[in-house]
């Protein structure tokens, strides 16, 4: 069984390699693959994502799982909460602004999204598969230690790895509605570039969907004054209440994953 150290007061969560002089007492376990504790020292510690490559690929796999179970979104969150509800995550705002895709490959525009969003803004970022798009095999470790080595982050924002391990497709409506339910008086956000959101009325369930959403944060992708009126009147049809808030332009409008995947080939 993996041995770690745990840091919370950090909330991008750090951690460490148990040491001898570790008091495991009072430890828990998690799937029987982590025993864990929580220190108030943060000494020799790490994000939680650098310890990965140090680890076999059985207890890295175990690591991303329990920390996508920190979140509220995930089914196992309850159940970790009970286990030591020191390691579960905390807002301390009533929005959680919620940044999801495939990010194959993580690029400039995606960290454009992030450098926009407003700082005081709690936002995860949720790699997923998509749900429109062909599934494909893609290791979650290899997929969060791509996004980590890559993405610039604010304070507020978080990489989160709840959906990496489920081997099937995980439409936005779904747990969003979930979420919605488990936390009425929660404002959900979502931030995309605006390829997404002049898209948003097709996506699955929208209907159900735009009208659970508090705000969508908007990057902008080489539109024009015209395409935002239309996208707002498509969203606005079926969300009168929507708040939109467009981030900006920024260098890197035309960097598209699939693009550079083709490149890759």
């Amino acid at each position: 069984m993996l041995k770690l150290v745990f840091f919370t007061k950090d909330r991008r969560l750090k951690v460490r390699l148990a040491l001898p002089g570790d008091d495991f007492s009072t430890s828990k376990t998690w799937q029987d693959k982590i025993e864990f504790i929580i220190s108030n020292s943060g000494q020799f510690m790490m994000v939680w994502t650098s310890l990965l490559p140090d680890l076999d690929p059985e207890y890295a796999e175990s690591l991303v799982e329990l920390v996508g179970a920190r979140y509220p979104i995930s089914p196992d969150y309850e159940a970790l909460k009970k286990l030591h509800p020191g390691i579960a995550f905390q807002n301390e705002t009533d929005e959680w602004v919620f940044f999801g895709g495939s990010f194959n490959p993580w690029h400039d525009g995606h960290q454009a999204c992030l450098t926009l969003m407003p700082e005081d803004k709690v936002c995860l970022i949720l790699p997923d598969r998509n749900p429109h798009k062909e599934m494909r095999e893609l290791s979650p470790v290899a997929t969060i230690l791509e996004i980590s080595a890559h993405a610039k982050l604010k304070n507020q924002q978080y990489i989160v790895p709840t959906f990496l391990l489920e081997n099937k497709q995980n439409p936005t409506v779904n747990w969003v509605e979930k979420f919605k339910n488990d936390y009425p008086t929660h404002r959900i956000s979502l931030l995309m570039g605006f390829d997404s959101f002049s898209n948003l009325r097709n996506w699955t369930r929208a209907e159900d969907l735009i009208p659970l959403l508090d705000t969508v944060y908007v990057v902008s992708r080489l539109e024009d004054d015209k395409d935002r009126r239309e996208a707002l009147d498509h969203a606005h049809a079926r969300g009168p209440r929507l708040n939109v808030v467009f981030l900006g332009k920024h260098e890197f409008e035309d960097v598209s994953s699939t693009e550079i995947r083709l490149r890759q080939k």
